[in-house]
């Protein structure tokens, strides 16, 4: 009875069993084909010997020993079968070399078509050889996949490690850097404050009150700048970890918009809110503020007199996405990449209007990843710019908002 396993080998088109039964021996086919062959062999040596005896006339003795095989005893005595042994006549050594050369190359023919027989494979023993050629160089490409993978894998941690230590360095000496120079500034602008205030007596020429407001204004302007640094700094190495109270975003878009209303006025540009949402975040007030802010800034500064702003936000159950859209300049595919930089300032087209370190939207994106949410920027050249800003909400903190 064959065992489960057995079956179960057999219907993949494996023979177990008739494999271990079969080891060591020649297959029937070839057991067969090696029979009939020696066989054949066996038969021309005998024919090859009687017809050679028969013209030698050797084989007269045998032809009478055949005939008196029946009762031998009865009729023959032992004179007569003396006398008949010694009539045998000798045959001729030429002829039993030919018999003998004869013979042999019959055999070595048989073993010769044993041999072949025994070589030729089956189709399913070839169907097997295929079948475990191709495993086995399906699994020499899957090692060869897996070194590599491992190797990409090792590069890529490598590398990694690489940039994230670069990043720390950059991170410190920029941190390093922003407090040895906000000591000194700080210094020049108190200097210049004093002068400007004649604290100490008059300066006398009236180009010198000029001269010192000058210096006060670049001075704060280098100390506004270094502090954006820090800031940048601070949240991207997590020194600066924003809260996480309940704020209504309503509250936001509205203190943004009083914020820049009189600066949209002044640069001829119409400003647009949306709807309100009653969604409630649970984040950072100030830090909010100043994400939307940042942008805010940017389309004032990039949209020509003439041209719209929108502000607006579109709350979902698990969510909400804050937009901020100009009719600006716009910006290329090469310059909206860079963005993802900070310090990208561009050509002059995008400096020309504004100072800064170009560090607004790096901080955007910093406070939104903190928050938990994710900024994408859309734009194209002389069609505008489009911001948009997700966010989570908590349906807890609205109860707590409320």
């Amino acid at each position: 009875m064959r065992s489960s396993e057995a079956s179960g080998a057999d219907a993949l088109g494996f023979r177990v069993s008739n494999k271990d039964r079969t080891k060591g021996r020649l297959p029937r086919v070839s057991m067969a084909v090696a029979a009939a062959a020696f066989l054949s062999a066996g038969l021309f040596v005998a024919y090859d010997a009687t017809r050679t005896f028969a013209e030698t006339g050797a084989a007269a003795p045998f032809t009478a020993i055949s005939q008196a095989s029946t009762g031998w005893d009865a009729v023959v005595t032992r004179p007569e079968k003396a006398a008949l042994f010694q009539s045998f006549a000798p045959a001729e050594p030429d002829a039993i070399t030919g018999i003998a050369g004869r013979g042999l190359l019959a055999l070595a023919l048989a073993g010769l078509i044993t041999l072949a027989a025994a070589r030729r494979r089956d189709p399913d023993a070839a169907e097997l050889v295929r079948r475990e050629a191709e495993r086995r160089r399906a699994e020499a490409a899957l090692a060869a996949i897996r070194e590599e993978q491992r190797l990409l894998a090792r590069r890529y941690h490598e590398e990694k490690l690489r940039a994230e230590a670069a990043s720390r360095a950059k991170t410190n000496f920029l941190a390093h850097v922003s407090h040895d120079i906000r000591t000194p500034l700080n210094h020049i602008i108190g200097f210049a404050e004093l002068m400007e205030h004649e604290t100490y007596g008059k300066l006398g020429d009236t180009r010198y009150r000029d001269y010192v407001q000058s210096i006060k204004s670049s001075g704060q302007h280098l100390l506004n700048s270094f502090a954006t640094i820090l800031d940048l700094v601070e949240l991207e190495g997590g020194q600066k970890p924003l809260r996480r109270d309940p704020v209504l975003l309503d509250e936001v878009m509205e203190s943004v918009a009083k914020r820049f209303k009189g600066q949209i006025e002044r640069a001829g540009l119409h400003l647009k809110l949306g709807a309100p949402t009653g969604a409630v975040l649970r984040g950072d007030r100030l830090g909010l503020v100043r994400m939307i802010g940042n942008i805010m800034e940017n389309a004032v500064r990039f949209t020509h007199a003439g041209g719209s702003i929108t502000l607006s936000a579109f709350a979902a159950d698990d969510g909400v996405v804050i937009e901020i859209s100009d009719t600006g300049i716009g910006m290329s595919e090469e310059r909206l990449a860079s963005l993802s930089q900070p310090f990208a300032l561009g050509d002059a087209t995008f400096t020309r209007e504004g100072g800064g370190p170009g560090l607004g939207i790096s901080i955007a994106r910093a406070i939104a990843s903190l928050s938990g949410g994710h900024m994408a920027i859309d734009s194209a050249p002389s069609l505008g710019t489009t911001v948009a800003i997700s966010l989570p909400t908590e349906p807890a903190a609205a109860d707590l908002a409320a």
